[in-house]
C-alpha cells in the first residue's frame, strides 16, 4: 500500500538558500547642477524684472545643461526650462521696449 504524502518542500534546500537582504543599501543619486538651478531661478526672476535677465539666465541655463549631460548629473530638464524662459523674457522686454508706444 502506497500512501501518499501532501507535497513537502525540501527543508535542506530551504536551510540552505540564499535569501536576499531587504536592507540593501539604495544607490545614491546623482547632485544636481548648480549652474542649471541658478540659470532656472534667474530667468523666473528675469520675467518680473525685464533687465538683462533674460539673457543672462539663458547662458548660466546653457552651462547648466552643457555640464549636466557632460558630467552625469541631474537637472537637464531644469536648465532646458531656464533656457526657454530666458529667451521668453527677452522676447516680452524687447516687445516692451521698442514695439509698445509710452
Amino acid at each position: 500500500m502506497n500512501i501518499r504524502r501532501p507535497f513537502l518542500p525540501d527543508l535542506n534546500a530551504l536551510l540552505t538558500a540564499q535569501i536576499p537582504n531587504p536592507y540593501t543599501p539604495v544607490q545614491a543619486r546623482a547632485p544636481f547642477s548648480k549652474a542649471a538651478i541658478a540659470g532656472f531661478i534667474i530667468s523666473c526672476v528675469g520675467l518680473f524684472v525685464f533687465a538683462v535677465a533674460g539673457p543672462l539666465g539663458t547662458a548660466i541655463s546653457g552651462i547648466g545643461f552643457r555640464r549636466a549631460t557632460d558630467r552625469g548629473l541631474r537637472g537637464r530638464g531644469l536648465a532646458i526650462a531656464g533656457m526657454i524662459l530666458g529667451v521668453v523674457d527677452f522676447a516680452f522686454y524687447l516687445v516692451a521696449r521698442y514695439l509698445i508706444p509710452s
